[in-house]
């Protein structure tokens, strides 16, 4: 028989055009996580400015009530702008799977924005409950986007958010907590985003590579 066919009548090379234009689907959604590096990092930086603002002022009542407010509108502002200037002009055309993660990412920063918010009004985000959730949502995000992926150093960075997260409840005391929020935006955002960039940048040269 020189043309195998399975149960559903698939040929061989349908099953090879179905194989190849899903991974050509996935490489296209890593690009679209690897231009979105610059994210990553830039609020890796922005947390990490307001955990350091609150580090060498903890006595003072005005940064505890104001520092993660004008950091986060402030890493907002520049999130928007810099989507604005990366998409000037490029009409850049996204496959399912990209459309995709944008969407988990866009749902999550939604949810986040809703938890932070209202933990703020309400004054409870001295709670471990409050910064062990925000990481296991960050992770999760991350999770479900090394699974459409299928990119095993993304799963990576969303143990390290969870374990944070689970570290939380085990920490002794605020100083505790403040280390975990430091290392988790060191390597689960600052480093993560610097890795993104610098396989775009490489990328830019030469196909994507789907181990990795």
């Amino acid at each position: 028989m020189t043309n195998f066919e399975n149960e559903s009548g698939a040929t061989r090379d349908d099953l090879l055009q179905r194989i190849e234009l899903m991974e050509a689907m996935i490489a296209e959604g890593r690009r679209s996580t690897m231009r979105s590096g610059w994210i990553f990092l830039l609020w890796g930086l922005v947390d990490v400015a307001a955990v350091t603002w609150r580090f060498f002022q903890p006595d003072s009542h005005w940064v505890g009530n104001w520092d993660w407010p004008i950091c986060l509108s402030a890493g907002v502002v520049l999130t928007f702008v810099g989507r604005a200037m990366q998409n000037n002009g490029r009409g850049l055309k996204k496959s399912m799977r990209g459309r995709t993660v944008e969407a988990v990412w866009a749902m999550m920063g939604i949810a986040l924005a809703i938890f932070i918010a209202t933990a703020m009004v309400r004054h409870l985000t001295w709670q471990y409950s409050y910064v062990s959730g925000l990481l296991i949502i960050v992770g999760l995000a991350h999770a479900i986007s090394a699974r459409i992926l299928r990119w095993p150093a993304q799963g990576v960075v969303a143990a390290i958010w969870w374990l944070g997260g689970i570290a939380v409840f085990f920490s002794r005391g605020p100083a505790d907590v403040t280390a975990i929020m430091f290392l988790e935006m060191c390597l689960g955002m600052i480093l993560f985003g610097l890795y993104v960039m610098i396989l775009e940048r490489r990328n830019s040269c030469g196909p994507v590579k789907q181990n990795g």
